[in-house]
């Protein structure tokens, strides 16, 4: 087996075509690693922007990449040829986070008219990979050069943001956190699931009796004496949370709680808070009822 990591850098521009903005990909690099995880192969190639033909000053100062670089690079349908040869037809293909992997999609889309990416059959999302070993969760994505920090890794001779030593540096981190059973479970074969799955756009629910929202997630128990809650005021939508007042009968602390419905591929993720109204009597009380 072997294994390629991806990186890309690309400059958002307005598209008269779309009508809207598109991330034009202006830099691939990849690193091609053996059985063993050795690199050896490096692929690197600016590629010839026909959306906006300059840079916008956000993207150069990031990533040091100028207007006559990529002014003299090749067309993005001959970096795809290229770099389909440098991978090959068997390779597990690795990003950092799978943002690269949709924006190639939408290159994909804009060029070809269709977002499969030619050369992809096996896919890794090497970030979630990396936290996940390291036990830092993925709630939270933490950046290429944060995670190398945490790992030690000498980074100080690459340029971050720079397609090809982004790719390098992140072969370093693989290098470091791979085990064989672990990896394998990650491994994702690359298909009409694939495609559905990375395209879907998760939403918030907005509507308080929308059937996906069940019953349960709108009840809570008092912090006190562990019994439900009696609502006292109607359900509110702010700030992407349902909002409505409870009261305990019992010990009658008054709270307000808060519910979150988000729509996700695989189903409904729920969050709830509650949190404890400050009164005079529990002030008094030190918050004990």
């Amino acid at each position: 087996m072997t294994y390629v990591i991806l990186d890309l850098e690309w400059n958002g521009a307005y598209c008269d075509k779309l009508g809207g903005y598109f991330n034009e990909i202006i830099e691939i690099g990849a690193v091609r690693l053996s059985e063993d995880k050795r690199i050896e192969e490096r692929f690197d190639a600016y590629i010839r922007p026909v959306v906006s033909c300059k840079l916008t000053r956000l993207v150069t100062n990031l990533t040091g990449i100028t207007d006559d670089q990529v002014r003299h690079g090749v067309s993005f349908g001959q970096a795809m040829e290229d770099l389909h040869r440098f991978i090959g037809e068997d390779a597990v293909v690795m990003t950092w986070s799978n943002t690269d992997l949709t924006v190639l999609m939408e290159n994909c889309r804009y060029f070809y008219h269709n977002e499969r990416i030619p050369f992809l059959s096996s896919y890794v999302d090497l970030q979630s990979y990396a936290q996940t070993r390291l036990g830092l969760g993925t709630a939270q994505q933490v950046a290429l050069g944060k995670l190398a920090e945490l790992l030690q890794l000498n980074s100080e001779e690459m340029e971050l943001h720079h397609a090809i030593d982004d790719s390098v540096l992140a072969a370093a981190i693989f290098q470091r956190v791979f085990e064989p059973l672990s990896f394998s479970k990650a491994v994702l074969s690359v298909g009409d699931e694939f495609y559905r799955r990375l395209t879907f756009k998760p939403t918030f629910i907005r509507e308080i009796d929308d059937p996906l929202i069940r019953r349960s997630d709108l009840r809570f128990s008092c912090e006190c004496c562990k019994r439900n809650l009696k609502r006292i005021g109607e359900w509110q939508f702010q700030h992407r949370f349902f909002t409505a007042a409870f009261r305990c009968a019992a010990c009658d602390a008054e709270y307000i709680g808060r519910v979150q419905a988000k729509k996700k591929y695989d189903g409904v993720e729920i969050k709830k808070r509650l949190i404890r109204k400050t009164t005079e009597k529990t002030k008094e009380t030190g918050g004990m009822i």
